[in-house]
This record gives structure tokens, C-alpha cells and sequence, in this order.
């Protein structure tokens, strides 16, 4: 599901009022009670997607799935989003009815607090997550949810039963670590990918590694995911129970499973499979023999950057466009190097090196907030068109890049930008310290700093050394960079009143060519 993983990180947490504090907590409280008198099953219960016996076509797996969202449409900031999501679930045979209705299967949910949530449970719906649709998207194939991100988490969007915890992980690789990280955040802990003596807990698959072996010798608590996983779904005991013994178990088959008690509610509905008219079955698989045949084509391979013809014409350097693009798909860029290449252009090794960046508008790429600081014209790719027509490559003036929205929206102009950094790197003679947890990376934070004139240094300074470099005016200042995530990186700073600014003092400054003191600092 395009932007599902990412997404939640778009919107703040919100503080609930009092009033509804005191709802939840009274809910939180009765379905504690519930869950404590529930007996553990004997043996667990099959569960199913769509009926077994029926062989559904790999492209059409949604079908007969019927969707109501809840509480995403809320939280988004990006409505074009909420269409993206039900673009593609209608793509693969499901339907997205507007509300719940009876002939829904499936309630789309983040959270077991709304009335529409208590609706779907008392009627049988399937109640999951984006994240489920995220995990079978991939399989192509409606599985049963079987991950504690699968499930609708027992507070409201925006509540923070892990605000005071600050979390590390260690033996989690690829996607079982973003999942890690991005349960965290729906719990409203912070997330380092470092361990220092500030985190206070560490989440481990085994009890060995370098991480754990300090995190036991600074007296940081060493827990199992299910403990993550049990606060999502309610199990608020577990802040408390840090030490128990569930959590401590290791080597888990698999470790980001919840604890079946806490999701016997939800897969009830999952025990009866999923049936399908054979008229529906028939028809689909119609349909997809037709599309089979009208796309029995073998494709056409894109062709890679090394397997297009070098340029045909030989310009002398100083009249050799180094080009970069941003901003475009990767299909179309292929065809704009084929006519660069044809005029005798060539594309640019790095942003150092670009004279010309193409866009259609101002974007914060890698690509844009480098080579505003080196290049010498942003323009629209109608520069390439016109004098591909011209067989020749034409004053660039009548192409410059203007985007009224973006420049309006960051308070700049990109003609008064581009004339800054001709003028004068932005940050020559400044040096730069990042803490580890800066987004974006602090690869892609050396390159901008770097193509702007600054450097970017590698060890934490002192406050002794900052002193002296802002006393000694021939030696370079020093700027601190960090995130909320990271401010316990930089106590030292706040307590001796020096300035630590977030990343936008880079990303913003770069766009707009400016300094900005005062904007962007933490307070």
C-alpha cells in the first residue's frame, strides 16, 4: 500500500481532554476485567481468509471483501491518500463502502475506540488495520491478521501510554524492525537506533550482542517484543510488569505475534471463512483470462543509464550541460536523456559538478537541496524539449523554474535563492554537528551541508570547544543540529544556553539561502 508504512509519522499526537480521559480510562478498566476473566483456549482455534476449498486468481484476492474505514480519514493530512487506499483495494476485487453497512466484511481501523470499532465487533466484522493491508498486499493473498500491528490498538489515535519510555532494538532486521520502530510511535515512546544510558528499555530477539550486553550493565531493562505488543492491545499492566517473566523469553518463533488473549475477540470473526458466489468466482476468472491474453506481450525492458548511447555530438566542456533530473518517473528521464545526450549534454556525476537542474517544480529531494547551492540554472524540462526541436541548446532564460505555491509556501523566491549561492556558499566556513537520530539521514545531511560550502563533523564537541570557536572569530563557528528524539543527546547544551537547532534550519536555510537563528531552535 503506497505511503501506509510512513504515513502515521505525517500527524502529531493529540492530548485527549479530561472528560475523555476519564472515558477511556473507565473503558481501558472493563476491558482489563474482561481480558482477566477470559480463560486461555485449550487449543487455538483455526482461522481463515477466504474459504479454503475455493482457488481464488492471485489479482483479485480482496474479492467479497467489503471495507468500511474508520479514524484514518481523520489523522490524515494528505486526503489524496485515503483515494490511493481505496484505489487499490477496489483494484484487487474488493469494494470501500462510504460507512459501515451490513453487507461490510471488513472494518479498515486504527484504533478500538469509536462507536463504529464497538458496531464491527458486535456485528462480526473482520476488524484490522492498514498494516494488515500493508503485510497482504505483498502475499497477495487475504490471510488471517498474525502480527501485533495487524490489530487496532486499545487507545485513541494520538494517546501515549509509552510517552515516558524512550526505546531501542537490537537483533530485529528489515521489515520486523520498521514494524518495531513504527509500533514505538503508535505507542508514543521515542526511538533511538542507538543505545545510550538514556533509553530505558531495550527490545531484543536473543539476550546476546553488543547492545544488550550494555544495556545490562547500565541496568536497562531487556524486553521481548510481545511487551510492546501487549500495551498496544490494551494489556496497560505491562508498563508496570516490565520485569516479568513473559518478557524475557527469547528466541521466539515469532516474536512480533500478540498475545493470543488479547486478540481472541478480534479473530473470532476470522473462524468462518470468507465465502464467494460461484457466479462472482466465474466471472472474475473470466475477466482475468481476457486481461491475460490482451497483455500476453513480454514487456519492454526500460533501459538502464549504461546501456544508452553515449552523446552523439561533442561539445567543447565549458559549453557541456552536466545535467540532473528530479522529480520525474524514471521512464520519463530515460527519454530526456536520450535527448540531452543527442544534443550533446551529458548528466552530471554529482550535485558538485551539475550546471543545469530540471524540475517541473520545487521539491526538498536530495537532488534539489543540493544543487541549488552549485548549479547554475533550475529549469523545466521545456529547455530540453525546445531545443531538442532546435537541435541545439538555447538560452536557458525563458525556462527558468518559478512555482508560486512553493515559494509562497517557504516564504522565498528560487531567482533570489540561486543568486545567493552564486554569490557566496551559504554555510562556508561553518562546521556542523548532527546528533545520530537526525531525519533525513546524516548522509544525506553531509551532502547538502556540503554542497552549500560547510562541513559536517564526526565527534560530539564540547562546550569548552564550542566556546572557543565562537570567541576566536578566525576559527569556523559551530552549529548544533538535532531531533526530539535526540535532545537528551544535547543536555549539556541546554544547560549552558547554547542554541540547538532542528533540521530545518539545513533543509529550510538551504531552500531559502538563509540563516535562520532564531526559527528553528529547540526551546
Amino acid at each position: 500500500l503506497p505511503s501506509c508504512r510512513p504515513w502515521p509519522l505525517a500527524f502529531p499526537g493529540r492530548l485527549l481532554p479530561p472528560l475523555q480521559q476519564q472515558q477511556q480510562q473507565q473503558y481501558h478498566h472493563h476491558q482489563q476485567q474482561q481480558q482477566q476473566q477470559r480463560p486461555l483456549p485449550q487449543q487455538q482455534l483455526q482461522i481463515f481468509g477466504h474459504d479454503p476449498s475455493l482457488e481464488i486468481p492471485e489479482e483479485s484476492f480482496l474479492l467479497g471483501c467489503i471495507f468500511a474505514i474508520a479514524d484514518y480519514p481523520e489523522q490524515m493530512s494528505d486526503k489524496q491518500l485515503l483515494a490511493t487506499w481505496k484505489k487499490i483495494i477496489q483494484v484487487h476485487g474488493g469494494i470501500v463502502d462510504p460507512t459501515l453497512t451490513s453487507r461490510c466484511t471488513h472494518l479498515l481501523c486504527e484504533s478500538q475506540v469509536s462507536n463504529m470499532y464497538a458496531q464491527a465487533l458486535r456485528e462480526g466484522k473482520r476488524c484490522v488495520t492498514a498494516h494488515w493491508l500493508n503485510t497482504i498486499l505483498k502475499k497477495k493473498k487475504m490471510v488471517p491478521p498474525h502480527r501485533g500491528l495487524h490489530f487496532p490498538v486499545a487507545f485513541p489515535p494520538g494517546g501515549k501510554p509509552c510517552s515516558q519510555h524512550m526505546i531501542s532494538v537490537t537483533g530485529f532486521m528489515h521489515d520486523d524492525r520498521d514494524d518495531l520502530k513504527l509500533m514505538g510511535y503508535l505507542a508514543g515512546a521515542k526511538y533511538t537506533g542507538y543505545l545510550c544510558r538514556s533509553n530505558t528499555v531495550l527490545i531484543c530477539k536473543e539476550p546476546c550482542g553488543l547492545k544488550y550486553e550494555k544495556a545490562k550493565e547500565w541496568r536497562i531493562p531487556c524486553v521481548n517484543a510481545l511487551w510492546l505488543c501487549d500495551i498496544l492491545l490494551g494489556n496497560f499492566d505491562a508498563l508496570r510488569q516490565i520485569q516479568h517473566n513473559r518478557y524475557t523469553v527469547f528466541g521466539l518463533q515469532d516474536p512480533l505475534a500478540p498475545n493470543p488473549q488479547l486478540v481472541s475477540n478480534f479473530l473470532a470473526a476470522w473462524r468462518v471463512p470468507l465465502k464467494i458466489s460461484p457466479e462472482l468466482l466465474m466471472s472474475v476468472r473470466i475477466q482475468s483470462k481476457q486481461k491475460h491474453n490482451e497483455c500476453n506481450i513480454p514487456p519492454v525492458k526500460r533501459a538502464r543509464l549504461e546501456d544508452l548511447p553515449p552523446p552523439s555530438k561533442k561539445l567543447p566542456p565549458e559549453s557541456t550541460p552536466a545535467v540532473l533530473f528530479t522529480g520525474f518517473e524514471p521512464v520519463q528521464v530515460q527519454l530526456y536523456i536520450k535527448k540531452l545526450y543527442v544534443l550533446g549534454g551529458e548528466i552530471a556525476e554529482s550535485a558538485q559538478k551539475c550546471t543545469h537542474l530540471v524540475a517541473n517544480k520545487v521539491t526538498r529531494t536530495v537532488k534539489f537541496l543540493t544543487a541549488i547551492s552549485t548549479v547554475n540554472h533550475i529549469i523545466t524540462p521545456d529547455w530540453l524539449e525546445e531545443s531538442f526541436k532546435s537541435q541545439k541548446f538555447i538560452d536557458e532564460q525563458n525556462f527558468v523554474l518559478r512555482d508560486a505555491e512553493a515559494e509562497v509556501l517557504f516564504c522565498f523566491s528560487l531567482e533570489e535563492s540561486l543568486k545567493r549561492a552564486q554569490g557566496a556558499p551559504l554555510f562556508r566556513g561553518k562546521y556542523f554537528y548532527i546528533t545520530p537520530g537526525i531525519c533525513p539521514s546524516l548522509t544525506t545531511m553531509k551532502a547538502i551541508i556540503e554542497c552549500a560550502g560547510g562541513k559536517l563533523l564526526t565527534k560530539q564537541p564540547s562546550y569548552r570547544k564550542i566556546m572557543e570557536h565562537k570567541q576566536n572569530k578566525s576559527l569556523s563557528e559551530i552549529i548544533l543540529i538535532s531531533c526530539e528524539n535526540d535532545l537528551h543527546l544535547c543536555r549539556e547544551y541546554f544547560v549552558r544556553n547554547l542554541d540547538v537547532h532542528n533540521a530545518e534550519f539545513i533543509l529550510t536555510g538551504v531552500l531559502t539561502q538563509t540563516l535562520d537563528y532564531e526559527s528553528y531552535k529547540f526551546t
